[in-house]
């Protein structure tokens, strides 16, 4: 009798396996921060990610870089330079090894009031 002790989803992967499971883009009311949640699958060696918000015209609002996390599941706040314009901006957010590439991308859009 087999007794599972982690569900088949949680089994960490190599790194050309890792995905982002789900990213998650709240901004603040005051319209100068942004959250960002991340859930990542189970992963054998820590990746990097790096996140970038563009405005409309593909301009960068704000950024951040990761390195090696130890973490599936994070939760950060990006602060941003000035008021973010009203309007659809986009979240690109990479996982990335520096022996194996790019492994997964993702754009988010979300709206500004």
């Amino acid at each position: 009798m087999d007794i599972p002790f982690v569900e088949p989803d949680d089994i960490p992967v190599p790194p050309p396996d890792v995905r982002f499971r789900e990213v998650e883009v709240a901004p603040h009311p005051d319209r100068r921060r942004v959250r960002v949640r991340l859930e990542l699958t189970p992963f054998l060696e820590r990746p990097d990610i790096n996140l970038l918000v563009q405005d409309a015209q593909g301009g960068p609002l704000a950024s951040a870089a990761i390195v090696e996390t130890n973490e599936a599941s994070l939760q950060l706040t990006l602060h941003l330079p000035a008021v973010m314009p009203a309007g659809v901006l986009t979240l690109i957010s990479t996982i990335h090894y520096t022996d194996h590439g790019l492994v997964d991308r993702r754009e988010t859009n979300f709206e500004t009031a």
